[in-house]
């Protein structure tokens, strides 16, 4: 699969779909390393990194999964030109660093970081930092869009018994 911007991905796509959505099974967290990442601007490849946006055809937001092994650390700092990002941990532990600031991570920490915010992360020496990263344009979601956006659906829910 090759990803926007000339990087490249390898990952086994499970992707189905239907008028309404599209699903992916990317496999057990622990096994996130199966995926790798080439990025030719930096001359390297990483694994345990996988985005969603092309495999489930995303119009609004990038998600990637991201599994660092303990002890790891992203070796350089970046920003956004209009993304802000929301970090969401589900599982290990870690650290991300925005404008010299350390914000300590554990499973069920919430991070957001705006654009210009210059940001990285690490894994904690004994234990991988597994983390679910959302990038969405910075302010285009007005204050109460989330909650009036849902409309209810008449009828009973059709679960096949």
């Amino acid at each position: 699969m090759r990803h926007a911007k000339g990087v490249h991905v390898t990952t086994t796509s499970t992707t189905t779909g239907g008028a309404h959505h599209a699903a992916d099974q990317l496999g057990a967290l622990e096994a996130l390393d199966d995926h790798t990442l080439h990025l030719p601007t930096l001359g390297r490849t990483v694994r345990g990194k996988v985005f969603l946006k092309e495999r489930l055809g995303l119009t609004g937001m990038e998600v990637s999964l991201t599994r660092l092994p303990a002890g790891v650390a992203i070796p350089f700092l970046h920003r956004h030109r209009d993304h802000e990002e929301l970090y969401l941990v589900v599982g290990g532990r870690g650290e991300l660093i925005v404008d010299g600031q350390v914000i300590p991570l554990r499973e069920g920490s919430a991070v957001r970081v705006g654009p210009a915010g210059a940001r990285s992360l690490r894994s904690a020496p004994d234990a991988p930092l597994v983390y679910v990263c959302v990038q969405a344009r910075d302010g285009s979601m007005p204050d109460a869009e989330a909650i009036s956006d849902g409309a209810p659906v008449p009828g009973p829910v059709p679960w096949p018994a």
